[in-house]
């Protein structure tokens, strides 16, 4: 009998890849840098994008393109095209740019959220740009919710990454990380890596809305609360008798910023924003990047040994420039 309609069909590895090649593209990009005698050198790198639409928009990592004077395309087909950044979004790693061709496939957007630990996944990329096509390699979701910290020149925090034991090189950075239904799951982060046999990327349905956000206003004005935070594990909860076992812990409230007007302590637990759970310090980035400064938002917290949580109101501020 035929498969009923709208149903998905698991690939092979390799039908995966002859389906996703033609949306998988090469970028190069050239820079100019001063060396100390203040005389140019020029500079340059490689990376990996996916395109997302037929009008020419392309996802990838903010650090492949950031600093670039002019980005190359290289399209599976031996099209060679001139890009243009659209957006960029340093705190999340992400950028989107625009190429002028016809005939582009986009990349299928999957579901991260719907990820298990154990699925077979795929990585491909153009790892050390080695000639001859992006590298393909296998393996399986190895953890989800993973938060990494001093990354890259810019010492980057990114939360709500997939790590995954297939391997992400320089290169590779802003591929596709693909589910075995050829859907983008994650997009491949090579400076999240270094370590034998573990990788991350960046999940999708966290992207999504600062891809979206990028395409609209070319940047991304994100609600601000004023606070450090860490993500609540069992292990942390037993360590520290706290009274709960997930959860973001708040390290440090800035003074004068909106957690502190509203009453946030350091020591309180955010269990929930507007009613959506917060179970890492990711989840509490993602749901923080949907409101724009001036909403009020309603945070439910639990502070010392009491278990039922309280609601503070948090009127949102904008981050301050650096």
């Amino acid at each position: 009998p035929a498969p009923p309609a709208g149903a998905r069909t698991l690939l092979t590895v390799p039908d995966l890849v002859m389906r996703m090649r033609p949306s998988v593209v090469h970028i190069a990009t050239e820079s100019v840098g001063l060396d100390p005698f203040g005389r140019a050198i020029p500079g340059g790198g490689v990376g990996t994008g996916f395109v997302i639409n037929v009008s020419g928009l392309v996802v990838t990592n903010n650090h492949v393109v950031e600093g670039a004077q002019r980005l190359v395309v290289d399209l599976f087909d031996g099209r060679t095209v001139e890009a243009s950044v659209v957006g960029r979004d340093p705190q999340t790693d992400l950028a989107v740019i625009k190429i002028d061709a016809s005939g582009l496939q986009p990349a299928p957007l999957g579901r991260s959220d719907d990820l298990q630990v154990g699925e077979s996944v795929v990585a491909m990329g153009h790892a050390l740009d080695l000639p001859g096509g992006p590298t393909v390699t296998a393996g399986v979701v190895s953890a989800l919710g993973r938060t990494i910290s001093n990354i890259g020149a810019q010492n980057l925090t990114l939360s709500d990454l997939i790590q995954t034991d297939a391997s992400i090189n320089p290169g590779n950075s802003g591929g596709p990380l693909l589910n075995m239904f050829g859907e983008v799951v994650g997009i491949n982060s090579a400076g999240a890596g270094g370590s034998q046999g573990i990788s991350f990327a960046i999940a999708i349905d966290g992207a999504r809305p600062v891809i979206e956000a990028l395409i609209k206003d070319g940047r991304i004005t994100r609600g601000y609360m004023g606070i450090s935070s860490a993500t609540i594990t069992r292990s942390i909860a037993r360590q520290n008798d706290l009274p709960v076992d997930h959860g973001v812990y708040v390290v440090q409230v800035s003074p004068g910023r909106p957690a502190a007007a509203a009453g946030l302590r350091a020591g309180d637990i955010l269990v929930r924003i507007n009613g959506e759970e917060l179970l890492d310090s990711g989840a509490l980035s993602r749901i923080l990047a949907k409101y724009m400064p001036g909403t009020v938002i309603r945070v439910e917290i639990v502070r010392g040994p009491a278990t039922t949580p309280r609601t503070l109101e948090v009127t949102l501020g904008q981050r301050p420039q650096a």
